[in-house]
């Protein structure tokens, strides 16, 4: 689960240093499709998942992504019609999930994955720990109807809470339902709670688990307190070179920082791992705004334009791109007459 207020920016060249919008639907058209990625038997989410869309008839309706750092994954893009998401795993059957849409967007669509090597837990290719070994059975089904009771057709997040709570006393050290507490808490508005609950599980887990990490480092940058989220995402970072969702988060606490040679590489490198995330090339310009880089900024946007045609930001990110080429127009004729 991860929260479902999702801030990046697209800067106009009047004001390099705007906040953070709200883009909830960032990725979409008219119409979108989201929801996460969840192992059918413990309940949690699985990551780096890669998905597909399809028409009923066969044919691609979106560009293939990957489930993120807590599960989740949206398409966008979309008219109303029959959809089918396909997923396939690394030590899970292979699964596809019908789906209606009307004339709204639709969430909360779980892709439920069955295992089929035992020996795996959690996501493709990460062994069963020892931590989870000890946690006994009757707080893990605790914690397993909190996730149920987060992510239904109809989340009851006071619900889940008091099922988290109730796990935690069940297992002193149950890190992962801190976590989940602190999605609760910011589903339903009370961000004190959400980061205290997040802090306690970045510590019970000595800086480990990449998911409070991110969630931790999210919530600060949506708040612009980028020098604290900045340490939990190097961090989170750490634990996986494949979380592009960490990298993701590093590059905007950077960028919020000024610091806009390192937040580049970040970011680039989130590109890398993730091409077809249309938010990582939102990023990549405005930090190519901060460096004045007039062509990349061109490029990025162009990139993010094509992921994303006709979201609630693309006329802006239109506009920023016009305003890029007018700047480097200007440019190239100032270092022609210099000449």
């Amino acid at each position: 689960m991860r929260f479902r207020r999702f801030r990046y920016l697209v800067v106009s060249f009047v004001c390099l240093c705007s906040p953070l919008p709200s883009t909830a639907q960032l990725n979409g058209t008219g119409l979108t499709l989201s929801g996460y990625v969840i192992d059918d038997v413990s309940h949690q989410p699985i990551r780096s998942v890669p998905l597909q869309l399809f028409r009923t008839a066969g044919n691609y309706a979106a560009v293939p992504i990957i489930s993120g750092v807590t599960g989740e994954y949206q398409f966008s893009g979309l008219s109303s019609g029959d959809y089918q998401i396909s997923a396939h795993a690394n030590g899970f059957a292979p699964t596809t999930v019908d789906v209606t849409l009307g004339g709204t967007n639709l969430s909360n669509i779980t892709v439920y994955l069955h295992r089929t090597d035992t020996s795996n837990s959690g996501e493709p290719g990460s062994p069963i720990s020892t931590h989870e070994l000890m946690i006994p059975d009757k707080a893990l089904d605790t914690f397993e109807k909190g996730m149920k009771a987060m992510s239904g057709a109809k989340p009851d997040y006071h619900k889940a809470l008091s099922l988290f709570e109730r796990a935690i006393k069940e297992y002193s050290d149950y890190y992962e339902a801190y976590a989940q507490m602190g999605v609760a808490y910011q589903h339903l508005g009370d961000t004190a709670a959400a980061e205290k609950a997040l802090r306690k599980s970045v510590e019970m887990s000595s800086s480990r688990y990449a998911d409070a990490l991110f969630l931790l480092a999210e919530m600060l940058n949506d708040a612009g307190r980028f020098i604290d989220s900045q340490v939990f995402a190097r961090q989170c970072v750490t634990q996986d070179e494949s979380l592009w969702s960490c990298d993701l988060e590093l590059a905007r606490a950077l960028a919020g920082l000024k610091h806009s040679a390192e937040a580049e590489a970040v970011a680039s490198r989130a590109a890398e791992l993730n091409p077809a995330n249309a938010k990582t090339f939102l990023i990549l310009g405005n930090i190519h705004i901060q460096q004045r880089n007039y062509a990349a900024v061109v490029k990025d946007f162009d990139s993010y334009l094509k992921l994303n045609p006709s979201g609630p930001e693309s006329d802006q990110v239109r506009a920023s791109q016009a305003q890029a080429l007018k700047a480097l127009a200007k440019s190239q004729s100032s270092h022609a007459a210099t000449h």
